[in-house]
């Protein structure tokens, strides 16, 4: 579970809207589909890459609470000896279940990452 739960989507979106959105903020490291109803799936790919070149990533669920929440849970980080920027997406190796540093320092930051406002598409 995401310790900020639940997140207020931005006046006037719904999860569907939200979700809409993200993909258009994030259009080549974004992921999604929709599982159900209320409901999508997501990978995110961060902006950065490691030191050994490959992109980290976190994985999860978000479902819609009401009209105005989302909650993220089931989450995961990976890091994934892809790379986003020329469509190559392999799987690595993901982190689970993750100890306090490893959740502090690889997953929350890139969920972090992932629910930032949108500034421009990039």
């Amino acid at each position: 579970m995401y310790p900020n739960n639940p997140v207020t989507l931005p006046k006037g979106m719904d999860i569907h809207k939200w979700m809409n959105a993200k993909l258009n903020q994030y259009p080549n490291r974004l992921g999604s589909s929709q599982i159900n109803y209320e409901e999508y799936k997501f990978t995110y790919f961060r902006r950065e890459s490691t030191t050994l070149g490959s992109f980290r990533a976190c994985t999860g669920l978000i479902r819609g609470l009401n009209s105005e929440q989302v909650e993220l849970y089931n989450l995961v980080s990976m890091i994934n000896h892809g790379d986003y920027t020329i469509n190559r997406r392999s799987k690595g190796g993901d982190l689970g279940p993750m100890s306090e540093k490893e959740r502090n320092e690889v997953l929350l930051p890139c969920i972090e990452e992932f629910l930032e406002p949108p500034r421009s598409k990039e």
